[in-house]
């Protein structure tokens, strides 16, 4: 049913089921947390407009634009991970701290380089893998410096580079089970990883593949032009 590189609007967990125990490489996901995300004021000040900044959130823009307020109202479910563990070889899983895993050696710190105390300064990933610690420091400017912003959580695709950069060799199959805004799948393309993605909202789950999409075309485009101006 299911073909690599491939992008789904379905439940992950009805999607798991079907595939073989440690299918895939290595998972990155950011399931939700159960902290109300949508509910937070998530950087909502009037006085950011003397900083060149909206004084309306993110949160505030995409609940009024459509985009489902409940889904992170409950914590991912203990039968995920046990599919999540079942399906895949190691993990990244954002929110880590929110969610009762086994110890591990490897956290990542993701600093977000954003000054605003009503935003989380930093985040952390749980990861399987048994070696030292990492620390990204990474500005999460999406919704400052004009990036459309799909999904409260949102990461840039800069962090996504890194991941793969430093637990996926070339050849490994990702996946994201809880894909959100498409940083990952368009981190995945452009560095040559096959994936598969699950998003079960349809409202972020057609925002995200059309930005899927307009990257990859973009990318088509670039490469083409460079293989017209190659000599033959």
């Amino acid at each position: 049913m299911f073909e690599l590189n491939g992008f789904y609007n379905m439940d992950c967990m009805e999607g798991l089921k079907q595939f073989p125990d440690k299918y895939f490489d290595l998972a990155i996901v950011d399931p939700q947390y159960g902290i109300d995300t949508p509910k937070m004021s998530m950087g909502t000040n009037k006085h950011r407009r003397k900083n060149g900044y909206a004084s309306t959130s993110t949160t505030e823009k995409l609940l009024r634009s459509g985009a489902d307020s409940s889904w992170d109202s409950e914590p991912s479910a203990k039968e995920y991970f046990q599919e999540l563990f079942r399906v895949s070889q190691n993990q990244i899983i954002w929110g880590g701290n929110y969610f009762d895993l086994p110890p591990t050696r490897c956290v990542i710190c993701w600093d977000k380089l954003q000054p605003w105390d009503a935003f989380s300064q930093w985040e952390m990933a749980w990861t399987s893998f048994d070696r030292p610690a990492k620390m990204y420091r990474i500005s999460n400017t999406g919704g400052s410096n004009g990036e459309e912003k799909i999904c409260c959580a949102q990461k840039p695709v800069a962090l996504y580079r890194k991941c793969l950069t430093d637990f996926a060799p070339p050849g490994y199959k990702i996946l994201d089970t809880h894909v959100g805004s498409a940083s990952s799948l368009i981190a995945c393309y452009e560095m040559g990883y096959d994936y598969i993605g699950f998003e079960k909202d349809c409202w972020t789950y057609r925002k995200a593949r059309n930005r899927l999409e307009a990257f990859q075309a973009q990318q088509s485009l670039f490469r083409n032009s460079i293989s017209v101006r190659l000599p033959v």
